[in-house]
């Protein structure tokens, strides 16, 4: 990636199913002055995805993933830069881990590194059950089994992030 493509938005969409399968489509949105990502050839393409789903799961194997007191790891099925634009690319993650799920109270949990956050992000989770309780940073908004979390760039963010929800059947 050129040092003049800078990350400009973050969107992640979340869906657990009732068993406890996460499957997680994040996209990160990019301001490329220069073209970098348009001036690619198909081959170039193939080698900076690799890359970037290779930086991306390092990072998730930095992140520590607990599902109802279990541990898990989250693991990138996918990666594909696509272009808005010539000057806004894209770069589309899905992601997949899982967890053992349980009648009643159920809670997921992630650990990582603190940071500042470099971009404004938003994150939509939706549960295979009504959300009881959220600790995150940001702005939280939570609708029965949908939780939308809102993080404007300059926020600190990570360390410990906990949803409880309940799970009736």
């Amino acid at each position: 990636m050129s040092e003049k493509v800078t990350p400009i938005f973050g969107l992640g969409n979340f869906v657990m199913d009732k068993v406890g399968n996460v499957t997680q489509y994040t996209f990160f949105y990019y301001y490329d002055p220069e073209n970098y990502y348009a001036s690619l050839t198909r081959e170039m393409l193939d080698k900076e995805m690799e890359i970037v789903k290779g930086n991306m799961q390092n990072f998730l194997d930095e992140e520590k993933i607990i599902i109802n007191d279990r541990s898990t790891r989250a693991k990138v099925v996918s990666t594909d830069i696509f272009l808005l634009d010539i000057t806004h690319p894209v770069i589309e993650f899905i992601i997949v881990f899982r967890g053992k799920l349980r009648k009643g109270v159920n809670v997921y949990e992630n650990f990582y590194e603190e940071e500042i956050t470099e971009y404004p992000y938003e994150a939509i989770w939706r549960f295979p059950g009504k959300i009881l309780n959220v600790k995150m940073k940001g702005e939280i908004t939570i609708l029965e089994n949908f939780l939308k979390i809102k993080v404007n760039k300059g926020i600190k963010v990570g360390g410990r992030e906990r949803i409880e929800f309940l799970l009736t059947s």
